[in-house]
């Protein structure tokens, strides 16, 4: 392990430093919605992480390039026993402030990061460790609770941060004027307009060359951003609506960066018994489901580019995905005869909460999704949300009983399934069979064993119907055409390791 991730970095490092030279620029980012916190480990929101971890960085990252796990804070790390972890850290980092990154910087991340009532954003991907401990000041011993195979994609999910800053400041401040090891460090934050950052000139590794720093915008419009990437105004742009791109392709001066997202979009229909509705009816769940023609959505709004789920939360590529389901068909008279014979022959009405500039086309997919709904007696009144509130509500609980959603967890199939636990804060299902499936697809080691353990978690969703399933997005990013080796990940994540402007 430590030998390929040595080899795997110096060949990111070798790349950066043979790239061309450039007077150095600073950068602005239009993004759909201010950060609600720089902390990473605060959020598992892409545009919050997007910034933060570009001053507060982890122990490992997975470069969107190859898919690899590679190291940053960490030189790597090797199992002493299936439930012991020994973690070997980078010589020489230094914290902005002057504290060194060391292993009581790491022992101390990792306490922050498995406690549920600091870090609750994470509980699903820390659920597995139990604890770790100094070994000497390069390296950490990790407990487990028990095997984990999602361990090192776990491992890359933890940001480190300078314990003696953040015992004296707390976590809500930290969060506002984060010190990191990253390659920028915070300027200024001006909120609802700008977020700024230096570059770090006594940064460890090797900066992105050609930039000086980087401005953050929140631009939730989507027709403000396109304006915004063929002016100039903005370097880079997050979000773009598929429909801009005859207009973008051939644009002089722009670069437009698709990527398969992993983001799952799906009306969260809630069937908790807080949450009164007819949606407790699973017979009405499947309804919606066979009300709602995803085709048509990925046609017309996404001009055939998004994909359909298949029925199921797991990508086809993803281990666990189930070849044996299908999307439901587009049926609305069987919509209808379900709706009768749940007791609902002339449909109800109910509360459709969506967020407006959080995703690309947020508002146009959930104004179709209750056109269709309305055509089988299902009357919504529809909510729409700035991506602030969106957010907050739905860590809380408060967008029930149906919802536009998208989620976009760490590359595994047991981030994705731990979404629909009866324990986890977004969860609109309490379901044992799904809860006891989920947590044994993220103990068991053997592949195989493990791709089973998945299927029948999706085959059972797909027959309790917990959400509508619509689409995995095809996320669109646009960029000056000087910036070169810029690739974000399916996750909505993006990092300028390796990254380059100029001619």
């Amino acid at each position: 392990m430590f030998s390929h991730i040595k080899r795997s970095f110096a060949a990111v490092a070798l790349a950066t430093v043979l790239a061309g030279p450039g007077a150095a620029e600073t950068l602005t980012i239009a993004q759909n919605f201010d950060p609600q916190t720089l902390w990473p480990n605060g959020t598992t929101a892409s545009d919050n992480l997007n910034a933060g971890s570009a001053m507060v960085e982890s122990l490992f990252w997975q470069d969107p390039r190859s898919g690899k796990i590679e190291p940053l804070l960490a030189t790597g790390f090797e199992l002493e026993t299936p439930k012991s972890v020994l973690l070997k850290l980078r010589e020489g980092v230094m914290f902005t402030n002057g504290e060194p990154m060391n292993a009581d910087a790491v022992v101390h991340s990792i306490e922050v990061f498995i406690d549920k009532e600091l870090t609750p954003a994470y509980a699903q991907v820390a659920q597995a460790f139990q604890g770790a401990e100094k070994v000497d000041d390069l390296t950490v011993r990790i407990a487990l609770k028990n095997p984990y195979p999602p361990l090192a994609l776990a491992l890359s999910q933890i940001y480190v941060v300078p314990p003696k800053h953040w015992n004296e400041v707390g976590l809500e401040a930290f969060g506002q004027k984060p010190v990191g090891t990253g390659p920028f460090k915070f300027s200024e934050w001006v909120r609802d307009d700008k977020l700024v950052m230096d570059l770090n000139e006594d940064y460890w590794g090797d900066l992105p060359k050609g930039i000086d720093g980087l401005v953050w915008r929140p631009v939730p419009d989507d027709t403000a951003r396109v304006a915004g990437l063929t002016t100039g105004e903005y370097d880079i742009v997050k979000d773009l609506p598929v429909a801009a791109i005859p207009s973008l392709e051939g644009q002089e001066g722009v670069t437009l960066v698709p990527v398969a997202s992993y983001r799952i979009y799906q009306i969260g229909l809630s069937s908790l018994p807080q949450h009164e509705s007819p949606l407790q009816d699973k017979r009405v769940r499947q309804a919606l489901n066979y009300a709602v023609d995803q085709q048509a959505i990925i046609d017309a709004l996404f001009f055939g580019k998004a994909k359909a789920l298949n029925g199921q939360v797991l990508r086809e590529p993803q281990l666990g995905f189930n070849p044996e389901i299908k999307d439901y068909p587009y049926d609305p008279e069987k919509a209808k005869a379900l709706l009768a014979e749940a007791g609902y022959p002339d449909g109800f009405d109910i509360t459709f909460k969506f967020p407006s500039g959080r995703y690309a086309q947020d508002r146009e997919v959930s104004e179709a999704v209750a056109g269709m709904l309305g055509k089988v007696g299902v009357k919504t009144e529809m909510i729409a949300l700035e991506p602030g509130e969106f957010l907050r509500q739905l860590r809380n609980k408060e967008l029930a009983p149906m919802y536009f959603v998208g989620l976009a967890p760490q590359d595994d199939p047991a981030f994705q399934a731990s979404q629909y636990v009866s324990t986890w804060r977004y969860t609109t299902i309490a379901n044992e069979e799904l809860d006891a499936l989920a947590e044994a697809g993220a103990k068991e080691m053997d592949l195989e064993k493990r791709r089973k353990i998945y299927q029948d978690m999706m085959a059972l969703m797909h027959e309790e119907a917990p959400i509508i399933f619509l689409y995995q997005g095809l996320d669109l990013y646009g960029t000056a055409a000087k910036l070169k080796n810029f690739l974000p990940r399916g996750d909505g994540r993006m990092f300028f390791y390796g990254v380059t402007y100029g001619e």
